[in-house]
């Protein structure tokens, strides 16, 4: 009996409780109005304190090796041979887009970009973007494009001149590369305040990420061949001759193609392009969720100012 007194006592309570928020809340309706344009004027005023970015794409897929090669890396007599003289065989297109990745994502890949005029500035002390001279504005605490001068003042045992480490943590934030690997593509992209930096960056990371991987597969071809021209003669089986002759042919082969081809690892499919719209932010969605929040605090206030405070209040009155 006292259990089913004391459930209807809640239920008519919530009733009650229900009832008059909601007459509190349509009392202060003014209030909760007043409160909410403050925080969409104020969200909208952050929205546009905000600066654009831009985000240029390429999709790339692996350039694959040729069938002779291939056949090559599966030989087991040939591929015991090559390790021995630790002579490393064509990779499968897989391996390859890892080292391409990896080589992207690495801090020597970004110590090498940055050797190139004018990447590290844009990447640590570029400010706002002038659509007018297409000009990235710099800010002029941190670098004098003029001059090309690093004006910063040294802190926390950094230099003037950011460190590649130091630009490592910022250069993974604009560069964003995702894998399909079941179609064996690749897509990269670059975000920044210049949607023509965005577009020439993303061009410098593709051709040097090739021209990197190019240059090493060709010195190590080089010595490759070297070492296993002067083994030849010293074979004593024939099967052994054939095996030493049929890695050199594999060098030479990794050679010819290191020398001819430009996209030696990654292949474009499309290109970097001037991105026309910003990727972020996105002010609409600033706005909207600024005065979704306004309402909401207006809300919680006023009913924490009704209840909560004057709970407490009763309980020192008692």
């Amino acid at each position: 009996m006292n259990n089913s007194s004391f459930s209807k006592e809640n239920i008519s309570s919530d009733g009650v409780n229900l009832t008059e928020i909601f007459y509190v809340l349509s009392g202060k309706k003014k209030l909760i109005i007043s409160i909410t344009l403050i925080f969409a004027v104020l969200s909208v005023l952050i929205s546009l304190s905000l600066t654009n970015y831009y985000k240029s794409e390429a999709l790339l897929t692996i350039a694959g090796q040729s069938n002779s090669s291939n056949a090559l890396s599966g030989l087991g007599g040939i591929a015991s041979v090559a390790s021995m003289a630790g002579i490393n065989l064509p990779s499968s297109n897989s391996n390859r887009s890892v080292i391409a990745i990896k080589t992207i994502e690495s801090r020597a890949f970004l110590k090498h970009l940055i050797s190139f005029e004018g990447v590290l500035p844009s990447i640590m002390a570029s400010k706002s973007y002038d659509h007018n001279s297409n000009k990235i504005l710099f800010d002029p605490d941190i670098y004098l494009a003029d001059t090309k001068e690093w004006v910063r003042e040294p802190k926390d045992d950094k230099l003037s001149i950011p460190s590649y480490l130091e630009a490592y943590d910022v250069y993974l934030k604009r560069v964003s590369i995702s894998e399909d690997k079941l179609n064996n593509l690749i897509s990269i992209s670059v975000e920044h305040i210049s949607p023509i930096f965005a577009k020439e960056l993303l061009e410098l990371i593709i051709s040097q990420a090739n021209e990197l991987i190019r240059s090493k597969d060709l010195r190590e071809s080089s010595d490759a061949i070297a070492f296993l021209n002067n083994e030849i003669p010293s074979a004593s089986l024939i099967t052994m001759k054939d095996a030493i002759n049929k890695l050199v042919q594999s060098q030479l082969e990794k050679q010819m193609l290191s020398r001819v081809n430009t996209e030696y690892v990654l292949k474009v499919i499309e290109p970097p392009f001037i991105p026309e719209n910003k990727s972020r932010p996105s002010r609409a969605i600033i706005c909207i969720l600024g005065t979704f929040f306004g309402a909401i605090i207006a809300i919680i206030s006023i009913l924490m100012r009704q209840y909560f405070f004057r709970e407490q209040l009763d309980d020192v009155i008692t």
